[in-house]
């Protein structure tokens, strides 16, 4: 990397470090946190033009918040101008304005209830017919189930989600500032709507995010199905209970809310905050179909991603967070079929993260020029698909290695027109090596220099590239992090340096 010249010479010089000095790479010094901003060398969201948040709020826009009523006033209240909203305490934001907590009887719609979803969507009884156009289950459930799931699902998106506007500091207080039970959502875009306004010049510090739950996840029989007869009994037209596409792998639970979802988002920094799913983890929700339909990736699941950025959101950094104890922790481009959106935005910097008992999507990515650099990784792989193996083998297997954790999968998810530069991350990987370091998921390039897994130094590139001689990345990314104010620190000292320092509380 590049030294940043003129940071360097004010370092050297003392004026720098007039005010609370930032850790290596951290905010510019001030003698207010909540008016720190993102130092003018860090990462891509620096490049972007910088991020100011509501540093510059006048009085009457800085907010001590402690309800989910006083965090949405606030926000109200200020709208575009420059603000600071601190979160004092927990703010739990599946409540009324009461402050009355409320769960899945409340939000639900009748005639909604989870036990006859199960029934009727069954892959007994849905996948016997498939889809004559796509040969595969009918994807668009039917009928007043799904129905009710819908509207129940509206219900509590209108409440968990709040919607954060430009010119916005989000700062915890003290060492136990968190938001619970609902997400953050910086931008408006859908993809249905992908042409929506941008929201941009966001800070989030200091917070720790759990339990983004959603009571009304959505069943889906073609996500992943196929016809594999691997499987006994597996094949496309139906002959009795124990013959036909009702026997084929697939199937997917899938679920609405992130901790925090960029949709359309430029100029945003999430600095030192802390994202798990709580005490509800989806560990304690296994698969509700029998065999086979209850492969591990079969849970159901009531949490999304973590941190996801998508719909042509722009010049990102994420720093010293401490990711948890989650399968699927960040998404950068949400489809190959947003070119159009995603191509020549989604650029992001990753640095200084933990991510500890971590699945996959760390991140995945599509599109973006990702920086990802002195970050650390944990994971344990037993449980992981063997190459060698049928697909029937693997889902024993999966079964039997009884994880007690989220498998490993592959940290940088290297997807469709990605350019990912990895540099100096550690990676601990429990029943795994370099080669699932990182995993091709329809990318071509991808760069790491000077990374160590499991306590030696590796060649991720040459690991990864040994698996498949037919899937080969290239390390010509035709781009190059440039204008950071201090190199990376050396993969040795990426443990302490992160154990030390990422997660809420520790600013």
């Amino acid at each position: 990397m590049k030294t940043n010249v003129l940071f360097a010479a004010l370092a050297a010089a003392g004026l720098l470090s007039a005010c609370s000095t930032p850790a290596p790479h951290g905010g510019k010094a001030s003698s207010d946190i909540s008016r720190e901003i993102l130092a003018a060398n860090d990462g891509w969201a620096a490049m972007g033009g910088g991020v100011t948040g509501g540093s510059a709020a006048k009085d009457e826009n800085v907010f001590v918040v402690s309800t989910r009523k006083e965090f949405v006033d606030a926000l109200k209240k200020a709208g575009d101008q420059p603000k600071i909203i601190k979160i004092k305490g927990t703010i739990n934001l599946s409540t009324d304005d009461s402050g009355r907590e409320l769960f899945e009887k409340d939000y639900a719609v009748a005639p909604y209830n989870f036990d006859e979803y199960v029934k009727t969507y069954a892959p007994a009884v849905w996948n016997t017919k498939l889809d004559p156009k796509t040969k595969r289950p009918f994807r668009d459930l039917t009928g007043p189930q799904e129905e009710a799931r819908e509207a129940s699902s509206k219900r509590q998106e209108a409440r968990v989600r709040i919607s954060i506007p430009t010119n916005t500091t989000i700062i915890g207080l003290g060492n136990d500032a968190r938001i619970i039970k609902g997400g953050l959502v910086i931008g408006s875009r859908t993809t249905q709507n992908p042409a929506g306004p941008i929201v941009s010049n966001v800070i989030i510090r200091n917070i720790e995010f759990q339990d983004a739950f959603d009571y009304f996840p959505a069943w889906d029989p073609g996500d992943s199905w196929k016809v594999d007869k691997s499987y006994p009994g597996c094949q496309e037209t139906y002959v009795d209970t124990k013959t036909g596409p009702q026997m084929c792998p697939g199937g997917r639970w899938n679920s609405e809310y992130d901790n925090i979802w960029l949709s359309g988002a430029e100029r945003v920094w999430v600095d030192h905050c802390t994202f798990s799913d709580g005490d509800r983890n989806d560990k304690k929700f296994p698969p509700n179909f029998p065999f086979p339909h209850n492969e591990v990736t079969q849970k159901v699941q009531h949490h999304d991603g973590m941190l996801d950025i998508t719909l042509g959101s722009n010049f990102v950094t994420v720093s010293n967070n401490h990711f948890r104890d989650h399968d699927k922790s960040s998404l950068i481009g949400g489809s190959d079929s947003l070119d159009k959106v995603d191509g020549g935005k989604l650029n992001v910097t990753f640095r200084h993260n933990f991510y500890e008992n971590a699945g996959q999507r760390l991140p995945r990515v599509r599109f973006g020029q990702i920086h990802t650099f002195n970050n650390y990784y944990i994971g344990n792989a037993a449980g992981l698909d063997n190459a060698k193996n049928t697909a029937y083998q693997n889902h024993l297997h999966a079964i039997e290695a009884k994880n007690p954790g989220n498998i490993w999968r592959g940290a940088l998810g290297i997807g469709k027109n990605s350019a990912i530069f990895s540099e100096n991350n550690v990676f601990e990987i429990k029943n795994g090596g370099a080669e699932i370091a990182a995993v091709i998921q329809g990318g071509s390039k991808f760069l790491d220099q000077g990374s160590m897994v499991n306590g030696k130094p590796a060649d991720i590139l040459k690991a990864v590239n040994a698996l498949d001689p037919k899937k080969q990345l290239s390390p010509d990314l035709g781009w190059k992090p440039a204008g950071y104010g201090a190199k990376a620190l050396p993969a040795a000292e990426v443990p302490a340096y992160v154990k030390t320092h990422a997660g809420a509380g520790k600013l």
